[in-house]
């Protein structure tokens, strides 16, 4: 039987089934999907995270901290398929570059991990998206919303994303390929290609190395003092709701952290709209 056009089994069919039903079907499929996905249950800190702004954020993760349930996370995943599709793409320009030059090489080594340093004697890794090596230059993409594409284009890309750049770099230096540029490209999520803001500035190794000795210390403070660390860790804003550790009006911090003081002040702060 044709298994395009035949008709299932009476057994399997589920005609009659109200088509809100199949839907709510179809949405759990992609939480489940999202939920365990390997950057949703990444227990480690990675280069993407080493420049976070917020210390304390990092003291949680570092001690292992549990997280807080939250919805799953659709822009990251958004942002997720299409770094798929940038590889997928990069890969066929690699093909055209090998049949171009004649040389069997690659141009592009897409989604490759290095190791960008330690923390304490352990390797810190993560998944560089590309690195080119007819320019020495690294690339990382992210993908935003209207509000941050417009802050990185006036302010650059940040502590975070600048430190994530320069320890890819580092990464790549590590293996013994020259880096001599590096490239953040802030895709739109919801705007047209012609919107896409690109930074980029020479590798600086110095760069790499003050988060990695930032996020030493704070490892050690939580070694050495564990929650008691806490307190001493200083806050950032920087999407206080959205932080797997983030407990509205918290007092007990081994409970989990209010947010930043600076944001209850704020107007559209997750307290004022919860309250």
């Amino acid at each position: 039987m044709d298994q395009v056009t035949g008709s299932l089994p009476a057994a399997l069919s589920q005609r009659g089934q109200p088509p809100a039903q199949t839907a709510d079907y179809l949405l759990r499929l992609i939480a489940v999907a999202i939920s365990n996905h390997p950057r949703s249950l990444q227990r480690e800190i990675g280069p993407s995270e080493v420049g976070h702004p917020c210390a304390r954020k990092l003291g949680y993760k570092m001690m292992g901290h549990g997280e807080r349930s939250h919805e799953p996370n659709w822009k990251a995943t958004v942002g997720t398929a299409l770094h798929s599709w940038l590889e997928q793409l990069l890969d066929r320009a690699n093909v055209d570059y090998e049949t171009a030059t004649q040389s069997g090489q690659e141009r592009y080594l897409l989604e490759e991990r290095v190791t960008v340093g330690q923390i304490l004697g352990h390797d810190i890794t993560g998944s560089c998206d590309v690195y080119d090596r007819a320019t020495g230059l690294v690339v990382d993409w992210k993908t935003v919303g209207p509000t941050q594409l417009t802050k990185y284009r006036r302010y650059g890309p940040g502590d975070q994303y600048r430190a994530q750049a320069h320890l890819y770099g580092r990464g790549w230096r590590n293996r013994g390929l020259p880096v001599d540029n590096v490239m953040v490209i802030f895709l739109p999520r919801n705007g047209e290609l012609a919107e896409t803001y690109v930074w980029t500035e020479p590798y600086d190794e110095t760069v790499a190395v003050a988060a990695l000795q930032r996020a030493t210390g704070i490892r050690l403070a939580v070694d050495t003092l564990g929650t008691g660390a806490l307190p001493h860790l200083p806050t950032y804003d920087a999407w206080c709701h959205l932080c797997p550790y983030f407990v509205a009006r918290s007092t007990d911090l081994r409970v989990g952290c209010p947010g930043d003081p600076s944001r209850v002040e704020r107007p559209d702060s997750i307290e004022s709209l919860i309250a």
